[in-house]
């Protein structure tokens, strides 16, 4: 179980930190929820709120020694990891999402940054695959690397770079 100002990774909103642990108000059943905040993108504002007896969206964010493990492990610029079949990538995205895997999005977040460099410019899907999964991976990377949100993809440009 989860504490009151513990740190947890959500499979839609990426790092959350638990504010308080409550039951609905209005709710007679009094099932208690974690009530979240995510740290992260556009969600950052909002209460997001998991059953206290079913947090399958949670898990515990990466420590630093598997975000560098990650990052080791980054796809290269070299490879096109771009899926070319708009259904099948559609299905990977959402796959992708709903695993609660960062490791699963890297690949494809990769791949559609690097249609972005070669045809400057995203379909509306892979544009909200980017603006969704981006604070996700680089907020968990932020969070487990203890740097700055702004300070990850640079981070990362120099780290391939070695």
């Amino acid at each position: 179980m989860h504490a009151i100002g513990d740190y947890v990774y959500h499979t839609h909103c990426g790092v959350c930190q638990i504010k308080d642990i409550a039951a609905l108000s209005g709710d007679p059943s009094g099932n208690l929820y974690y009530v979240l905040t995510p740290l992260y993108g556009d969600d950052r504002n909002n209460i997001i709120r998991v059953p206290v007896d079913n947090p399958a969206s949670l898990r515990r964010p990466l420590t630093k020694e598997q975000a560098v493990d990650l990052i080791k492990s980054w796809p290269s610029f070299a490879g096109d990891f771009y899926i070319l079949d708009s259904k099948k990538r559609k299905a990977a995205y959402d796959a992708a999402f709903n695993s609660g895997m960062v490791e699963d999005l890297v690949m494809l977040l990769e791949g559609a940054l690097q249609r972005k460099r070669r045809d400057t410019h995203l379909n509306s899907m892979d544009s909200q695959f980017v603006n969704r999964a981006s604070p996700i991976v680089y907020g968990e990377l932020s969070f487990a690397l203890g740097i700055p949100y702004e300070e990850v993809v640079p981070y990362l440009q120099k780290m391939k770079n070695k």
